[in-house]
């Protein structure tokens, strides 16, 4: 007896094809496969059009001073970061973003007194973020960390001497 197959109408096998990919997804989602970040809606999304450093000419005792922006992706991240001073951050920087890449990423810049600094905004990669903080590397004690509540617009880093803000520019 010749083997019999029967062979479906296009309609129908491209019907048990998509069923079939829809249960693979479905299987994928409840078994706790992580949603490709390109997919995720957490978080605000940074669309800064420039971010501006500005140093006074007397900013950290008349000497340069270190700047780091840091774009954080993760709650537990955000609540670390959140109490860390500026010092230790500069101190613990480089081991947190090679064994957390996922979960923040930074930039840095040094800035001498009197200095003015024109960052483009996609510069940032405009991902979706918990939080960004500012951390300043003064010379002098203390926390030297700003959070920035604005992801969009223009924003200024002023630099003081022994302290620094961060606003928006109209």
């Amino acid at each position: 007896m010749k083997n019999c197959r029967t062979i479906l109408p296009a309609p129908a096998r491209l019907r048990r094809f998509a069923c079939l990919l829809l249960t693979v997804c479905i299987a994928g989602l409840v078994a706790g496969c992580a949603t490709p970040s390109f997919l995720s809606l957490k978080g605000d999304k940074v669309k800064w059009d420039q971010l501006t450093l500005v140093a006074s000419d007397d900013v950290n005792n008349n000497s340069p001073v270190a700047i780091d922006v840091v774009l954080v992706s993760d709650d537990a991240m955000l609540a670390r970061l959140a109490e860390l001073p500026a010092s230790k951050w500069f101190s613990a920087r480089a081991d947190l973003a090679s064994t957390f890449p996922k979960a923040l990423r930074y930039w840095s810049w040094e800035v001498v007194p009197g200095q003015r600094v024109d960052v483009p905004g996609d510069t940032f990669d405009r991902p979706r973020v918990a939080a960004a903080l500012v951390f300043a590397n003064y010379a002098n004690p203390g926390a030297h960390r700003v959070r920035i509540e604005q992801f969009s617009g223009r924003l200024a880093v002023q630099l003081d001497n022994n302290t620094f803000s961060v606003s928006a520019v109209k």
